[in-house]
């Protein structure tokens, strides 16, 4: 079969804590990264703005408003999936450097949605988790986590196109 790309754009927030070195992740529940961890975020729905969207689909994913403190580039991915008439997905995603909104970011009302993220499926997340940056792997993260990690490590990220030549989709 000849490759066809699907291509979705999407906005994504990169929330990390310092402190804990942690990433605030979401398990995704479908797609291509399902069973990985991911960043919240996602589509930009018509007549959206990209800040709108970030907010609209972390808001969804985490059950967390957030605030974007600036934007970090727009970087792409193809991973191979097959979806209708398509072999590929073409990622191209939007990334913001982000925090849990003030008013909503109480250690009481983090931990109450962190407490129920096991059990509450938001959008297409199995809820959201601190991760720390030791727990994440090639195996267990998205292309998006990668791309999170390089920019926590170096500050920065490359802006070649990220190819994987195979993907396996996590049950």
């Amino acid at each position: 079969m000849e490759a066809c790309w699907h291509r979705h754009l999407g906005v994504y927030g990169i929330c990390y804590d310092e402190e804990r070195e942690a990433l605030l992740v979401v398990e995704k529940a479908g797609g291509p990264y399902r069973g990985r961890y991911d960043l919240p975020g996602g589509s930009v729905d018509p007549g959206e703005g990209m800040l709108e969207a970030l907010q609209r689909e972390f808001l969804e994913e985490t059950g967390m408003p957030v605030t974007v403190q600036q934007n970090l580039g727009a970087y792409d991915f193809v991973v191979p999936h097959l979806l209708k008439d398509t072999t590929h997905l073409y990622h191209i995603a939007v990334f913001y450097e982000a925090t849990l909104a003030e008013e909503e970011a109480s250690v009481g009302s983090i931990e109450q949605v962190l407490q129920k993220g096991g059990a509450l499926e938001l959008n297409d997340s199995f809820g959201l988790e601190w991760v720390h940056l030791g727990e994440l792997e090639e195996a267990n993260t998205s292309p998006l986590v990668r791309k999170a990690l390089e920019w926590i490590e170096s500050g920065r990220m490359s802006s070649e196109t990220v190819v994987y030549e195979s993907w396996t989709v996590l049950q």
